[in-house]
């Protein structure tokens, strides 16, 4: 904080926030993933992400295949949640709306 006085008042101004540098460092467990499709199970004490890739449609029902789960606490939930709304935002204001298909929303 910077303070200045003159004419008998004291001006403030605050200094920009600095950034810490933020490194990501991958284990040797890493993998990446790729996924089509998502369920979220919320539970008493988190949130559960199941990620499908492959869908097979019968008459009596639709399977999917699970390719992960992740399993986050409610305040990495809620972080997931509001950095995917900044990201999407961006997305949306350079490519257009992203189109959700009726079927795909349900299931």
């Amino acid at each position: 904080m910077i303070e200045e006085q003159g004419k008998g008042e004291t001006v403030r101004e605050e200094e920009p926030e600095k950034k810490n540098k933020i490194s990501v460092y991958r284990t040797p467990l890493f993998t990446k993933l790729y996924a089509t499709n998502l369920r979220v199970s919320p539970t008493d004490v988190d949130f559960r992400i199941e990620f499908f890739n492959e869908k097979i449609e019968t008459e009596e029902e639709l399977i999917f295949y699970s390719d992960a789960l992740a399993m986050l606490t409610p305040e990495a939930a809620k972080k997931l949640y509001m950095e995917l709304e900044k990201a999407i935002e961006k997305y949306e204001i350079e490519n257009g709306e992203i189109p959700i298909k009726k079927k795909r929303k349900n299931c």
